[in-house]
């Protein structure tokens, strides 16, 4: 049986019977992922990425952001250079950054693989419906917050997944070919305590702040 990939716990396994999907679930932190042999290939996940109609175009996708940036973004940093990461095939996120005066890069690894933008740091890192699909999110996530500025901002939004793993099992979440990793809001302080940072807010839902202090 698999380590939690996020506190090396014990894990057990589920079975999904209707995606025909074991996940492996940790018994400290709750996090959950999919056995890596039901993970995508490279070119799949591309494919499916590819089918997403996230443009500005797009009213509904806009607004999911916009309702993001109020809660999680405006009313702690307005300023500075902002960085958001995985992007998608088109950057919605990061045009509304630019839109507030962020000084705005985006990077993601299949349609913008610049890795140039992990040489500079920081005011506010975003990542929105990104984590779940991560092979390694606390790597990621230690990456991340190495990239902030003192007194940065990492703004992170995914579906927190049901407490129950019998819930779990009915969640149209998990369905996703691309997920493979479930969150709970005990990961997150698990993976702020590892990268030194501060959780700072979260709607117990979807978003979740997190700052590094200055030293």
């Amino acid at each position: 049986m698999p380590k939690c990939l996020i506190c090396n716990t014990d894990t057990h396994s589920i079975y999904d019977s209707e995606i025909k999907v074991t996940h492996h679930v940790c018994d400290g932190c709750g996090y959950t992922f999919k056995d890596s042999k039901n993970h995508p290939t490279h070119d799949h996940e591309h494919a499916l990425y590819k089918n997403h109609q996230n443009t500005m175009e797009n009213t509904g996708y806009v607004n999911m952001f916009e309702r993001f940036l109020k809660a999680s973004v405006d009313p702690y940093v307005s300023e500075g250079e902002a960085l958001d990461f995985g992007s998608g095939p088109g950057p919605v996120l990061y045009e509304l950054l630019k839109r507030r005066g962020f000084s705005a890069e985006h990077y993601d690894p299949y349609f913008n693989p610049d890795t140039s933008v992990f040489n500079n740091t920081y005011a506010l890192i975003t990542s929105t419906e990104v984590f779940e699909h991560l092979s390694d999110p606390a790597g990621e996530f230690k990456r991340l917050a190495g990239r902030l500025k003192d007194g940065g901002y990492l703004a992170i939004m995914t579906s927190l997944r049901p407490k129950e793993d019998e819930t779990f099992l009915t969640w149209w979440y998990r369905r996703d070919q691309t997920h493979i990793g479930f969150f709970t809001e005990k990961v997150f302080e698990k993976l702020s305590q590892q990268a030194n940072l501060s959780f700072v807010y979260t709607n117990h839902k979807n978003y979740f702040l997190f700052k590094k202090e200055r030293e």
